[in-house]
């Protein structure tokens, strides 16, 4: 009977999966499934990403805070506003983070010294009150110390946060544009704004960026999501602006509308690049251009409420299409199970959009809603790897050039320490260096020269010189001794200890506390400009001349011959104590080595036509030839010419023979190990053959290279194997 019965259960339980009641998978689908080869198990390194903080404030929500913004001693409240802002600027290194997003107009105000607009109010309290200083400029001082780029972030039509009768009366102050310009306001979202379909206002915009553009040094001027955020029937009432502007362009006040938007920051972009080519305009919009379900054949499959194209009535698209911005920075504040605005999705929008412009993407990031959102993934043990997954998506997909945390208070708040941590300790442990915009112009500066190295008590210090005037820092990568230098590739980003800014033209240091053994490393330095184009690197470590800076690790292989020969009196340095290792050498110089080296002499009459008696080398030059050393061109000797590799050659059996000593000869056919063995001189073959044959000359890459032209540190090389490896009568 029980084997009857179970027989009976086997068959129904068959039937069952047959119909599709029961149904079984071989792996559970998760939200982000779909975008998981963007999400691998390993944290990624990626060594150029900008990493940034939006530093709010409005409202005093990130600085200065409300309390320092209410100490009654002006002094005390200018060092603890100074203190405050160096503290978020430390812990943004601390993160290895390299850009800060700074609100310096939140309300039509200023945290500058301004002549269109009043000071803000979240300085001291009142609209218009001096601070005593200047936030801005003190700003972007220490944000540059720590090689941090800044972005001034403009609200650009926003007048106040709520239409209060407080806030009127504190808005009826000089420079204000609510008391100078009623005409243009507006209310929106109940705060007051000043009206974009308006040409006046809008040139009033662009003015107040274009005075920050050109007084200070910003590296970025930066929009966020608030353009109009309105309804075509809502607070804003522009019916009239609508219909004394638009001069029958425009069917509907929509478009009016985009195009006002758009105008805006089509002019705003032309007189930036005109004044300051180098500075970057970038915009923040909320996360969703348009939902292809609104009727937007090229929107995202979303079903947002708030749409750039619809709410803002902003066409981000268009900008990025058309690179009036440098960078678009959409916030996309979701998670990847979001079921109308997925993350995944709205990220690879704007990866399609992005793709092939001039125009990097940020992704703006919602670090804000951790553990503050009623979205399950944003919660508890959900919200570290939700995190995870976005910032490792962000670093894998290759049109995602950075990544955007809103905002810097979050980084203190205690239910997001997990989250801070984890990017502290593992998302992004490695530093990184922001991507190049070569549309924007400027060339990676010269090499660093001339390293040095010294062991310290407690760490290594390493120097270097730079003479660039287009350098605007330096990157400093460490690598074991003996590993092999790589500086291009991501996980080069391994290597990169610290970024320095350049304090001056001239002499350059950095102390390295991690590293007690100095022969157990090398540093490799870098130059790069204010756009990040990064410069061939400077190697610096123990293994360089005792007597000549400009000889370090890249002719580690020359070191010891050239100061053997220094120490022998062979060569000396320029006037500025250079040997220039990588000179090419005249005929005359190598001579000179060649006499001094053998200790040759001969007494002789007669010299070249061309080498005149009160040249340095005519000495030397005339013993050469007296013993049949050197033969020249006829009459002439062309002393100022770059000798060859192999006139070098032939010089030196030459020599060998007039110093008597022994010589092993070699045959010809010794030559046909190398594959360029053909381009060899007649006259130079035997030279060749003999002095490659004893190991005194060295091909490379299987070949001799004849006519290539001798370097300073490769004759010195050559001259000290002689020195140490011939045997002399």
């Amino acid at each position: 009977m029980e084997r009857r019965c179970k027989r009976l259960v086997c068959i129904l339980l068959s039937f069952l999966v047959i119909a599709g009641v029961f149904t079984f998978s071989g792996a559970k689908t998760e939200p982000w499934s779909a975008y998981q080869k963007f999400i691998p198990n390993e944290t990624p390194v990626v060594k150029r990403h900008l990493r940034g903080v939006w530093i709010s404030t409005v409202a005093n929500l990130d600085w200065p805070s409300v309390e320092t913004r209410k100490i009654e001693n002006p002094s005390e409240r200018i060092r603890k506003t100074k203190e405050e802002l160096v503290e978020i600027f430390d812990k943004a290194v601390e993160m290895n983070l390299n850009a800060v997003f700074l609100q310096v107009s939140p309300e039509g105000d200023a945290f500058y010294k301004s002549d269109i607009v009043p000071w803000s109010r979240y300085l001291t309290g009142t609209f218009g009150e001096d601070p005593g200083f200047d936030p801005l400029e003190f700003a972007i001082e220490e944000a540059h110390k720590r090689n941090l780029e800044l972005h001034a972030w403009f609200n650009p039509y926003r007048v106040s946060t709520n239409t209060s009768a407080a806030t009127i009366s504190s808005l009826k102050v000089e420079k204000s544009v609510y008391k100078e310009h009623p005409d243009w306001i507006r209310t929106a979202m109940n705060r007051f704004v000043v009206d974009p379909g308006i040409p006046e206002a809008r040139q009033w915009v662009i003015d107040r960026v274009m005075e920050v553009v050109k007084k200070y040094d910003v590296d970025g001027v930066h929009f966020d999501d608030y353009f109009y955020y309105e309804q075509y029937v809502g607070e804003l009432k522009d019916q009239d602006t609508y219909n004394k502007y638009n001069k029958g362009q425009f069917s509907n006040i929509g478009d009016f509308r985009r195009n006002n938007t758009y105008l805006l920051v089509k002019e705003l972009s032309q007189k930036i690049r005109a004044t300051k080519p180098w500075v970057k305009f970038g915009i923040s919009p909320s996360g969703v251009w348009g939902n292809k379900s609104d009727g937007h054949s090229y929107g995202s499959n979303t079903s947002a409420s708030l749409t750039n194209y619809d709410k803002s009535f902003a066409d981000t698209k268009k900008w990025v299409q058309e690179e009036l911005i440098d960078y678009i920075a959409p916030q996309v504040y979701f998670t990847f199970a979001n079921s109308r605005a997925p993350y995944g999705e709205i990220a690879l929008w704007w990866s399609d959009v992005c793709r092939g412009k001039n125009v990097h993407l940020y992704i703006g990031q919602a670090f804000y809603k951790i553990n503050d959102d009623s979205d399950q993934y944003f919660k508890g043990e959900n919200a570290v790897p939700e995190l995870t997954r976005q910032l490792k998506f962000n670093a894998v997909k290759p049109e995602i050039m950075g990544t955007v945390l809103f905002r810097f208070a979050n980084f203190k708040d205690s239910g997001k320490q997990q989250a801070v941590n984890a990017v502290k300790n593992d998302l992004w442990s490695q530093k990184a260096l922001i991507p190049p915009m070569p549309w924007k112009g400027g060339n990676a500066p010269d090499a660093p020269i001339l390293g040095r190295l010294e062991s310290l008590p407690d760490g290594v210090e390493i120097s270097w010189m730079d003479n660039d005037p287009d350098t605007a820092y330096f990157a400093i990568y460490r690598f074991n001794a003996g590993e092999k230098m790589d500086i291009t590739s991501d996980s080069s980003a391994y290597k990169l200890i610290a970024t320095v800014r350049k304090n001056s033209n001239g002499v350059q240091k950095f102390v390295d506390y991690g590293v007690l053994d100095a022969d157990s490393v090398y540093y490799v330095v870098t130059a790069l400009d204010r756009l990040h184009n990064e410069s061939e690197g400077l190697a610096i470590s123990t293994n360089q001349s005792e007597y000549f800076p400009d000889v370090g690790m890249k002719y580690s292989w020359a070191v010891d011959a050239i100061d053997m020969l220094y120490e022998k009196g062979v060569v000396k340095g320029d006037e500025s104590g250079m040997f220039n290792p990588g000179v090419n050498t005249k005929r005359a110089d190598f001579t000179i080595m060649i006499v001094k080296a053998l200790a040759l002499k001969a007494d002789f009459e007669d010299n070249f036509a061309d080498v005149r008696k009160d040249a340095y080398y005519y000495e030397a030059v005339g013993v050469a030839r007296a013993l049949g050393i050197v033969k020249g061109d006829g009459k002439n000797f062309n002393p100022d010419a770059n000798i060859t590799r192999e006139d070098m050659m032939v010089i030196v059996v030459n020599a060998l023979k007039a110093a008597g000593a022994k010589i092993d000869e070699a045959d010809e056919q010794f030559l046909e190990n190398y594959g360029d063995a053909n381009s060899i001189s007649g006259y130079a073959r035997k030279s060749v053959a003999v002095l490659t044959k004893a190991g005194v000359v060295n091909g490379y890459d299987g070949k001799i290279h004849p006519k290539s032209l001798a370097t300073r540190a490769e004759i010195a090389v050559v001259v000290s194997k002689l020195l140490t490896n011939i045997e002399y009568l």
